[in-house]
């Protein structure tokens, strides 16, 4: 199945979903994606096909997020806070959805009792043992 195709199947899945509103597609983008508002929380949620880098980072984000609970509720209302100020705007110059994911993974590893492994630590230690 191509992606056009893919993107086609997914709005016609998402517009009949009670969870979301305001559905839309972009097939012109540079990434052709079907963008919607989850409908509780109000966030934009925009799904492609074909995008390995976006695949890689929903999974890493999902791998990380079934190790901590709390993650995801921080997540939510970071972003909900972002979207409150206007800062989370990409096409207009603010910072992508991810960006706020990392930022509170970054926040959960730095802790003085990190909460979540820190892989670059690790690498570093691992790498130092060499020397």
């Amino acid at each position: 199945m191509h992606q056009p195709d893919v993107l086609l199947l997914v709005k016609e899945s998402l517009s009949v979903s009670p969870l979301f509103v305001d559905l839309e597609a972009d097939f012109h983008a540079r990434v052709p994606v079907v963008i919607c508002k989850e409908k509780k929380s109000g966030l934009i949620c925009k799904v492609s096909a074909g995008n390995e880098n976006a695949f890689q980072t929903t999974s890493y984000l999902s791998a990380v997020a079934s190790q901590e609970h709390l993650l995801l509720p921080l997540v939510l209302g970071l972003r909900r806070w972002a979207q409150i100020c206007e800062i989370d705007r990409a096409e207009e110059g603010g910072l992508p959805p991810y960006v706020f994911a990392l930022m509170v993974i970054y926040f959960l590893q730095q802790r003085k009792e990190s909460l979540l492994p820190t892989y670059l630590n690790h690498e570093v230690c691992f790498f130092s043992s060499f020397i």
